[in-house]
């Protein structure tokens, strides 16, 4: 299964119990190896006001995919998906709301803080999905994947390993 980067972490955690069910019926184990999950990200070296920028202001390329998403969603009748309570208005619902809550952005630390507090909301997973949606600046676009591969995740997995005693999360771009 792959739960989608645009989905709030609770109805990440939702899908859990639902592979188990699938699973019970097809005569097989759920593993959580098999579970993947897909998170905007953007990393920088060193410069959290770039990843504010590019990451969650209207600037970037982010903003851009969530209004995009938010605007065929909402207007589709799928405003549920961006809330936790459904009584909520749809007008609360905007670009800028879902960049903050969506997508993990910041320097390697504080995106593997971000990942790692995520996994510890929605339980374990076996693959984190890199959805490639940040290439208005290649440049940055491929140093964050490739600080996402080389800083990031080994981070994170050696925290996963030493907590959880459990296999490492596979990333996928």
């Amino acid at each position: 299964p792959i739960s989608a980067n645009f989905l709030l972490p609770e109805w990440v955690k939702s899908h859990w119990p639902s592979y188990e069910e699938g699973c019970k019926l097809g005569g097989r184990p759920a593993d959580s190896a098999n579970w993947r999950v897909a998170r905007s990200i953007f990393v920088t070296e060193n410069d959290d006001k770039l990843a504010k920028r590019y990451g969650h202001s209207s600037e970037g390329p982010y903003h851009f995919y969530f209004k995009q998403l938010t605007r065929k969603l909402v207007g589709g009748g799928r405003s549920n998906l961006f809330k936790l309570d459904q009584n909520e208005p749809d007008e609360n619902i905007t670009p800028e709301r879902m960049t903050k809550e969506l997508v993990f952005a910041g320097t390697v630390n504080d995106v593997v803080d971000q990942i790692l507090a995520f996994r510890d909301k929605v339980g374990d997973f076996g693959t984190l999905l890199y959805p490639c949606h940040d290439w208005q600046d290649p440049a940055l676009g491929r140093k964050s994947m490739q600080l996402m591969a080389e800083q990031v995740m080994p981070r994170v997995n050696a925290a996963i390993a030493k907590e959880k005693k459990v296999a490492p999360v596979a990333v996928a771009a």
